[in-house]
């Protein structure tokens, strides 16, 4: 009787080669002949080896190739250091007398910047902000080589990727000048609505940022009319919170919210227009990742990041930032939270480093805006009202305090003492 295959077939598909004859070679045919300790097999076992050849040629169609695993422990027969029949100790003692291997280290390696290293923002867009030919900085992501949520072999990959975007997504400049009916002041109260309505809903601060974007990005290509600019900022934070939240609020909370002034249906066909006109384009590189990612330089303070994200805030509530790059926005945030907390220095090499490549010089323009914010008259009352809470640390008070002193002492916000090439 031919014995069945498909044991082997089985073990050889489950990778299970251990129990897989290997195939015999002329050489090992030369070898069998010429050694008399391995005598040939006795003729009659070779009818059930032509039988298993047949049933192998017959269904050779359905066998994948089998493979051997080469063994590869060191015996008395393959040894040739000692003759014993016994283990051989000769690879135990050689692992025993080498040196050991060295661990490598999971501490920052302090480096120094290269033309390759120093902007990667001057790699994407003009611009070019200066070059930086001389700073040192410290290789944090190295700390989290070993958590796969921190993506540090592709955190360079991935901000390079946003630096381009946040080019591409930003809304115009000058858009106001062309909305016929929208003036300064309205944006400003109409920004100051959705603020408001952000916080009653318990969204992410990505929500915001994004539904902003949206708003502007809008009003960028369309112009609306002023009955209908509640329903584009009620509709923005709709797309906003399904983009970004887990759990968004359904669209009954946002009518009511707006309190009868417009119906749920209203609201959904204002989402279907919004991102029509989009393309459904809103893949927005949000300011919060380039937050984060700088907080990495500045050892995760709670207190500057807190100041950071008020600041940040203004940015997009105030309207003159608008075209602004997050990117540069995050890092004067970071550098004016730092001024006000009175770190020293306020900037350094690894600041600088992973903000994107902004110096001093960069920030100039854009800090200078913030501190004109904060010592004019307050615009936006719930803005206000939201970071004068102990949950922000109230950052708005503190700031504007200090922005006051801050000026009436007119004192420089760019001393050279405040910023250094080093690592600190």
């Amino acid at each position: 009787m031919i014995p069945s295959a498909e044991p082997e077939m089985a073990s050889s598909v489950l990778h299970d080669v251990s129990n897989v004859p290997k195939p015999r070679t002329a050489k090992d045919d030369a070898g069998a002949s010429t050694n008399p300790t391995n005598p040939p097999p006795p003729a009659a076992a070779a009818k059930p080896q032509a039988a298993a050849s047949t049933t192998t040629t017959n269904t050779s169609n359905n066998h994948k190739p089998k493979f051997s695993i080469p063994h590869t422990s060191i015996t008395a027969s393959s040894c040739t250091g000692c003759n014993t029949s016994r283990e051989c100790k000769c690879d135990k003692e050689n692992r025993v007398g080498a040196p050991p291997a060295l661990v490598p280290s999971r501490m920052p390696q302090k480096r120094s910047a290269t033309e390759s290293s120093t902007n990667l923002v001057d790699q994407i867009h003009e611009p070019k902000k200066s070059k930086l030919t001389n700073y040192d900085w410290q290789d944090l992501d190295e700390e989290d080589a070993d958590d796969p949520l921190m993506c540090s072999e592709y955190v360079n990959e991935i901000f390079l990727y946003f630096y381009e975007l946040e080019q591409r997504m930003l809304p115009s400049g000058t858009y106001l000048t062309t909305q016929k009916h929208l003036k300064p002041k309205m944006r400003s109260i109409l920004v100051d609505w959705l603020v408001e309505m952000h916080l009653k809903f318990r969204l992410l601060p990505e929500s915001l940022f994004l539904a902003i974007n949206i708003m502007d990005r809008f009003m960028s290509v369309e112009v609306v009319q002023v009955d209908k600019l509640q329903l584009l900022a009620t509709g923005s934070l709709f797309i906003a919170a399904k983009y970004e939240e887990v759990f968004s609020p359904s669209v009954k909370n946002y009518a009511y919210f707006t309190d009868g002034s417009y119906t749920e249906q209203e609201i959904l066909d204002a989402e279907k227009y919004i991102l029509k006109v989009l393309r459904f384009d809103l893949n927005y590189p949000n300011p919060m990742n380039f937050l984060r990612r700088i907080s990495k330089a500045d050892d995760y303070d709670v207190q500057s990041r807190t100041l950071g994200k008020y600041l940040l805030e203004v940015t997009v509530v105030d309207h003159r930032f608008i075209g602004f790059k997050p990117s540069l926005c995050c890092a004067a945030a970071m550098y004016l939270a730092r001024l006000i907390l009175g770190k020293n220095p306020v900037w350094n090499g690894n600041l600088i480093h992973y903000s994107g490549g902004y110096r001093v010089a960069d920030l100039r323009q854009t800090v200078e805006m913030m501190v004109e914010y904060l010592v004019a008259p307050v615009e936006h009352d719930e803005f206000f009202k939201k970071y004068a809470t102990k949950k922000f640390m109230k950052a708005s008070m503190l700031c504007r305090s200090w922005g006051k002193r801050w000026v009436a002492d007119d004192k420089d916000l760019f001393d050279d003492r405040f910023s250094t090439n080093k690592v600190a």
